[in-house]
């Protein structure tokens, strides 16, 4: 049930009040409180822009409810192609939804099926997104980590070799983050990589413009996705921004993500061979 049809639930079942002129109703005035109670009840819905399971990945999803009454959770997965999508969760078997009650200051993990990490070998990446619907605000944390496998096996991996974390937030329809490429000759390589969900009926434009550190832009792409599509972009790559990168000398910047509607994201810096969290700010879209 969408927000009005809740609002108009409660006024039918809320006495209004009557103001009568010698006896008859001259106005009936309708309690603004009761649309404020449906606002209030309105559903948080947080994208979850990235979910990659197979390939050595797996992927891990925490749930956190701070406030006071408890949070009814729904979490949905979909292809990257915009299709609902099951997929393998550690002790729930194979299933496109997962749905939860998230008592105050309680936290509830939804994680890939360990065993699926390596199970059809290195080739075997999946890649997915989801939405998490709440009937009150929660905090959704995302833990990706890559234990990779030469051959087929369905063993837990014992040891990682690098993991990363990135905070679920409600869409938007910009976003800013720093961003280092390359480097000097010799040392570790920075890179880059976004993950973008759209959580919406209509396929959706993306520009993505990448800033030098004075501020100038200095590329642009477009990319567009489908209704509930997802897409991935590394900045280094030649269908990016590699044309505009020198690979021999550090670039210091900034990418801003455009949307023509509210999509999800999730960004994350590489150096070397390992993944680092990046701050991801709502700024307008230069």
């Amino acid at each position: 049930m969408n927000l009005w049809d809740r609002a108009k639930k409660h006024l039918s079942s809320t006495t209004s009040l009557r103001i009568r002129t010698n006896g008859t109703v001259a106005v009936t005035v309708l309690f603004c409180l009761v649309v404020f109670a449906a606002l209030a009840q309105a559903a948080q819905t947080y994208v979850i822009a990235h979910f990659p399971y197979g390939g050595g990945w797996s992927t891990q999803l925490w749930f956190t409810n701070s406030g006071s009454t408890t949070a009814n959770v729904e979490v949905q997965w979909f292809s990257q192609a915009g299709t609902a999508t099951p997929v393998p969760l550690q002790g729930q078997g194979t299933q496109s939804t997962q749905q939860f009650a998230l008592s105050p200051n309680s936290t509830q993990v939804v994680g890939a099926d360990v065993t699926q990490r390596n199970a059809t070998g290195p080739s075997g990446l999946q890649v997915t997104w989801a939405t998490a619907t709440s009937s009150a605000p929660v905090n959704v944390f995302s833990l990706f980590d890559y234990a990779p496998s030469s051959v087929a096996t369905i063993t837990p991996a014992s040891q990682l070799v690098t993991s990363v974390g990135t905070q679920s937030v409600a869409p938007a329809t910009s976003f800013r983050f720093p961003v280092a490429e390359f480097g000097q000759v010799g040392l570790p390589k920075f890179d880059a990589g976004i993950a973008v969900a759209n959580p919406n009926g209509t396929s959706t434009t993306l520009t993505l413009k990448l800033l030098s550190a004075s501020g100038s832009i200095v590329g642009t792409i477009q990319r567009t996705l489908p209704a509930n599509g997802q897409a991935t972009v590394i900045l280094s790559d030649p269908t990016a921004f590699l044309s505009v990168l020198d690979p021999t000398s550090m670039f210091l910047g900034s990418l801003a993500v455009c949307a023509t509607q509210p999509v999800g994201m999730v960004a994350i810096g590489v150096e070397g061979t390992q993944y680092f969290t990046t701050a991801v700010t709502n700024d307008p879209c230069p």
